[in-house]
């Protein structure tokens, strides 16, 4: 009987001291944060959650991954945020940082699957997911038009300005000024052979008409958002001036 209360005793300061332990590692790392020592920081909560027995702790990991990031350490970051994620923890937060740090590691595709995971996930707060992609697929339209790639433009311009962000305005602008861009590389072409083959002239020439007013179009929902723009508003004095 002795020893079996012995055996408990034991046993009972084994887990105190584990206990007590734990919270060591989990007050020194929130300690090293408050400090900006990331580095500690990181030691600390990872001793914490690799350690046996370790109750789930979902804001110490989110912490764990706020350091991981905070180091450049992206892809520890990804693994810890996206098991913050995971956790149902500060959820608009845990998507906007994932999408961080996938966009940090140049995973484009792993990021905006992220997004709109998030954004399905959290409809009444998912605000700044939706900007974030809204800004991705703007930036990526801008790139694509930069490198001729006119049908990707088009696609990730209308894909902008779908939602409504502070960037829906520039989005519907890029997608105004490609139309009109379109247009008026098909005129270039065509002036010189005015007089020369006027049919062919007179066809080139509706087709331009056709892109000028699809970019009137983009341009005047632009100006519903943003309706005392000035640069808006001369490009579209520049569009109308060309449509027939």
């Amino acid at each position: 009987m002795k020893k079996l209360i012995l055996f408990i005793a034991v046993c009972f300061c084994a887990t105190s001291l584990f206990a007590q332990s734990a919270a060591q590692l989990k007050n020194e790392g929130n300690a090293a944060v408050k400090s900006k020592d990331y580095k500690t920081a990181l030691e600390k909560y990872e001793a914490f959650l690799g350690a046996e027995d370790t109750f789930e702790d979902p804001a110490l990991v989110f912490n764990a991954a706020y350091c991981a990031n905070k180091l450049k350490d992206y892809a520890k970051a990804e693994k810890y945020f996206a098991q913050s994620v995971a956790s149902n923890y500060k959820l608009s937060k845990s998507y906007q940082y994932l999408a961080s740090v996938q966009k940090k590691q140049k995973k484009m595709d792993e990021m905006v699957a992220t997004l709109k995971k998030g954004i399905e996930a959290i409809p009444t707060k998912n605000s700044k997911l939706i900007a974030s992609l809204s800004k991705h697929y703007l930036v990526a339209g801008q790139k694509a038009q930069k490198a001729n790639k006119m049908d990707a433009a088009e696609d990730l311009y209308k894909k902008a300005s779908e939602s409504k962000s502070k960037y829906q305005a520039d989005a519907l602008v890029g997608l105004g000024m490609l139309y009109f861009n379109q247009g008026a590389t098909i005129m270039q072409k065509a002036n010189p052979i005015a007089n020369k083959e006027p049919e062919k002239f007179k066809a080139e020439s509706a087709k331009a008409q056709g892109f000028y007013k699809k970019a009137m179009a983009e341009l005047t929902k632009a100006k519903s958002l943003a309706p005392t723009r000035e640069d808006l508003l001369q490009t579209m004095a520049t569009v109308k001036a060309e449509i027939k």
